[in-house]
C-alpha cells in the first residue's frame, strides 16, 4: 500500500476544508479567482489550485494563511494536519484515490456519501 505524501495530505485537508465551507463544487478556477479576491498581493493560477487539490503541490505559507483566513480553518492544520493519523489501511487507501479524482468525482463522492450517511441515520 502506498503511504500518503505530505503533499497528498495537505490535498485532502483542503478538499475537507473546502466543503466545510460548501464551496467543494467550485471548479479550479472558480477557487482560483475566489482565492485571488483574498490574497490580491501575488494571484495564483487555475493550475497551482489543481495541483494543489490533486496532492501535486503545497502553496507557499502566506498564502496557506489566506486560505485559512478564506476557509475558516486554522493555517497550522491546513498545512501540517493534526495529531491524528490514518490507522486503519482502508483510510489511507481511500484518501490516497479521493485525493486522484477529478473535482466533478469528488461531487459525486460527496453526494453518494451523504445518501449513505443518511440511509444509516432512518
Amino acid at each position: 500500500m502506498k503511504i500518503q505524501t505530505e503533499k497528498q495530505k495537505f490535498a485532502a485537508r483542503l478538499h475537507l476544508a473546502l466543503s466545510a465551507a460548501g464551496l467543494s463544487h467550485l471548479k479550479t478556477s472558480e477557487i482560483a479567482t475566489k482565492f485571488n479576491l483574498q490574497h490580491p498581493n501575488e494571484s495564483v493560477t487555475q493550475q497551482a489550485v489543481h495541483k494543489w487539490l490533486n496532492g501535486l503541490a503545497i502553496p507557499s505559507l502566506d498564502k496557506i494563511e489566506t486560505l485559512g483566513v478564506w476557509l475558516k480553518v486554522e493555517p497550522k492544520w491546513l498545512r501540517y494536519g493534526g495529531q491524528e493519523t490514518l490507522t486503519d489501511p482502508l483510510d489511507e487507501a481511500l484518501m490516497s484515490m479521493i485525493t486522484k479524482l477529478t473535482a466533478q468525482q469528488k461531487t459525486v463522492l460527496i453526494n453518494l456519501i451523504s445518501v449513505f450517511r443518511t440511509s444509516n441515520e432512518s
